[in-house]
């Protein structure tokens, strides 16, 4: 009963943590994009920016990770025998989510202070991150065997040259 509760959290925790690291580099890209806008806009727009990216950090994100982690390490407690490697392989993915969100976080910090140097291009790249590692962890998580550790890496790095293809082609389509 332990482990299928630690479980359940972990699902609610996993799903929760995404929305929040799939939203809040949006807001970073609207941030920078507001940053071209004429004074008037650009004053309105950035604090509430700012403010919508603080509570989603405070209120969601960060608890969400904080739920996550704490599921899953009862998980493994729990877990009977030794672990498998595609669950190893998963801990190092889950090492860059964690990386991935420590990087948001400062982010958000230097757009509130205004030092932020990451433009819109690089948001939208770096956007797509969370989404990457999202894919490599399910597929480990739901294959379980050797082979699937092999293809969670594979279309982790196949994802990420899909995604820069077609943000290039966004780009390029926005241009025109």
């Amino acid at each position: 009963m332990t482990y299928a509760v630690a479980k359940a959290l972990h699902i609610i925790g996993f799903i929760s943590w995404f929305a929040g690291l799939f939203y809040l580099p949006r807001l970073f890209i609207y941030h920078a994009e507001a940053g071209e806008r004429p004074a008037s806009e650009r004053d309105v727009l950035q604090p509430q920016l700012e403010l919508m990216a603080g509570r989603l950090w405070k209120i969601i994100t960060v608890p969400a990770m904080v739920v996550t982690l704490l599921a899953g390490t009862t998980m493994v407690v729990l877990w009977e025998g030794s672990l498998p490697m595609w669950l190893h392989i998963k801990f190092g993915f889950l090492a860059l989510l964690v990386v991935y969100h420590l990087a948001c976080g400062r982010i958000r910090l230097a757009q509130a202070a205004g030092r932020s140097q990451w433009t819109s291009a690089r948001l939208r790249l770096f956007n797509e991150g969370a989404t990457m590692l999202m894919i490599a962890i399910v597929f480990l998580a739901v294959l379980r065997d050797g082979l699937s550790a092999v293809y969670g890496v594979l279309g982790f790095f196949g994802v990420g040259v899909l995604l820069m293809l077609g943000i290039r082609l966004y780009a390029r389509m926005r241009r025109r």
